[in-house]
């Protein structure tokens, strides 16, 4: 046998083996395949199979990377919930009506001034009503007029006690002085009875309008937007659970 010969035999056997590892690669693609098409294979699998087709094909193809599935956002996602409003304060309306509860010791001033005292519990009933109307449709409405209704029920039981304890105290010392004048000893006392004599009266006239002053001074800040408390009864009011707001 001639060397060409020998030759051309060499490459037709090398040809045939090319052609027997490209059908075996083919058959392994193709079983790949079919097992990526069954359920429960992945999609990583699937593209490394391809991978291995396309490398077999003799192609450059590189293996594409398994790509996550976005879920599609809910058509009816709930909203989320709106910010509450911001409470606004105390309309122009409730101030004045909140204002007209402190000044209405003006009235009960009034009145008791031209009935001698007798009437006063009656313009103490205005703040009260005030209440009344608008314990239910506002609470800072609400809140200043029963403060200015205890304010003013405050202020005249002040004043009796001070007129009873007044005179409980100035009646005896006024006995003992003059039963004192007779050994010349009540001469003593004289002097502090006529500083009690004196300050009694004063201390019922200046109440009534010490209060009358504050009532509308309350009124004013009050209407004017500013924070008012009557010194205790505000506290005392807010400890039982009212309040502006």
């Amino acid at each position: 046998m001639s060397d060409k010969e020998r030759d051309l035999m060499e490459e037709l056997a090398s040809q045939d083996n090319v052609k027997s590892v490209e059908a075996e690669v083919e058959a392994v693609a193709d079983a790949a395949l079919e097992k990526a098409a069954e359920p429960g294979v992945g999609e990583e699998e699937a593209s490394t199979q391809k991978a291995v087709q396309a490398e077999a094909e003799g192609g450059t193809e590189v293996a594409p990377r398994p790509e996550t599935e976005v879920e599609p956002a809910a058509e009816h996602e709930l909203a989320e919930p709106a910010p509450a409003p911001v409470q606004a304060g105390p309309t122009g309306n409730e101030r004045a009506w909140a204002a007209l509860a402190h000044a209405s010791v003006l009235l009960t001033f009034a009145l008791g001034l031209l009935s001698g005292g007798v009437a006063v519990v009656v313009g103490a009933l205005a703040p009260l009503l005030i209440w009344l109307v608008f314990r239910d449709r506002s609470r800072f409405v609400a809140f200043h007029a029963m403060q200015a209704t205890l304010f003013q029920l405050a202020s005249l039981a002040a004043w009796v006690v001070l007129l009873v304890v007044g005179l409980a105290v100035l009646i005896p010392v006024w006995i003992l002085n003059i039963l004192l004048l007779v050994v010349l000893v009540g001469f003593l006392l004289l002097p502090l009875t006529l500083v009690l004599t004196v300050a009694l009266p004063a201390a019922l006239v200046v109440l009534p309008f010490a209060s009358l002053v504050y009532g509308l001074y309350g009124g004013f800040e009050v209407y004017a937007g500013r924070p008012f408390r009557y010194w205790r009864i505000g506290d005392w009011l807010e400890s039982r659970g009212m309040s502006t707001s």
